[in-house]
């Protein structure tokens, strides 16, 4: 007994002793930014050991859980993508980028979610719209985002992080069976935009006369869009009104017509089930929704999502 005492001292001193272990640097707006940046190099470089990874790390990419250096690390060309916009959120660690992504050098819209809130990569997400997607599709070497999105919001249009996510939360609501009712508050000249495409609809063979974001919901042609799920909004910019709203929607299409809130008759353009992973930046002045601009991939219908 008094040996294992004086080895439990011995020990103890050891420890008081010891240098404490670094603390981990919170990484800032910059950081993120760059972390961004670097990323799209490495994977242009097929070289994921160049960047700084924790452990674990959750990589996926269109919602596939995937191992670190599979699926577009292997694919991607030496082309680095091209920035349309990138968003850092220093308060949850995560950085948004948008811009033109290569796979075997055809080009592709892409949205890359990256959280390291200590300077190491604790999530990597990739979202990654390629052609031919049944989704709307532009043209991808164009992707830029209006200048708009850089520019501040004036003071008193300014909202807290949390009201932010509860318009762009509404938002959403507004579209998921959409019945004609508003449910958030449009500007009057909003639009949404996804893979480069003003859209107006859920994939319905009808073209309105008003294109705003208000118009269209209130005309109901979101009908088809049944339920919005595993909704998440990592990164908030209030200085901006910037939101990120990441989503699975899906679109069972057991009926390949729907009655729009004017009684007029709609047809579908894709008459079989599909979900579509969406990751859109929502723009907010005051309390309207101004625009929303998303890159959309197509999934399997009701394919869950490996983030919580």
């Amino acid at each position: 007994m008094m040996r294992l005492a004086s080895l439990l001292v011995a020990g103890a001193a050891a420890l008081l002793l010891a240098p404490a272990p670094a603390l981990a640097q919170d990484c800032d707006e910059a950081c993120l930014l760059a972390l961004a940046d670097n990323a799209l190099e490495a994977i242009a470089a097929q070289d994921f050991r160049r960047l700084p990874w924790a452990e674990p790390v959750l990589f996926t990419e269109n919602n596939v859980s995937l191992m670190i250096g599979d699926g577009w690390w292997g694919s991607a060309g030496e082309q680095t993508g091209r920035k349309a916009f990138a968003l850092a959120d220093p308060d949850t660690g995560n950085v948004v980028w948008f811009g033109t992504i290569w796979d075997h050098d055809e080009p592709s819209y892409g949205a890359i979610r990256i959280k390291a809130p200590e300077g190491q990569i604790t999530e990597f997400e990739v979202i990654a719209a390629r052609t031919p997607w049944p989704v709307p599709f532009g043209e991808p070497t164009d992707f830029a985002l209006p200048d708009e999105f850089q520019q501040p919001v004036a003071a008193d249009a300014q909202r807290s992080r949390e009201r932010l996510i509860d318009l762009a939360d509404t938002y959403l609501a507004t579209k998921q069976r959409n019945n004609g009712a508003l449910l958030a508050d449009f500007a009057r000249d909003c639009a949404m935009v996804e893979n480069g495409v003003q859209i107006t609809s859920a994939e319905l063979d009808v073209e309105p006369r008003r294109t705003d974001c208000a118009s269209v919901f209130e005309a109901g042609l979101f009908a088809p869009v049944e339920r919005i799920r595993d909704r998440r909004f990592p990164v908030v910019d209030p200085e901006h009104g910037l939101v990120l709203a990441i989503s699975v929607q899906d679109l069972p299409a057991s009926q390949t017509t729907i009655r729009t809130a004017g009684g007029q008759t709609a047809s579908l353009e894709r008459t079989y089930p599909m979900s579509r992973l969406v990751a859109e930046l929502i723009r907010i002045e005051g309390d309207q929704i101004v625009r929303s601009e998303g890159v959309v991939a197509s999934l399997p219908y009701y394919m869950p999502t490996p983030w919580p």
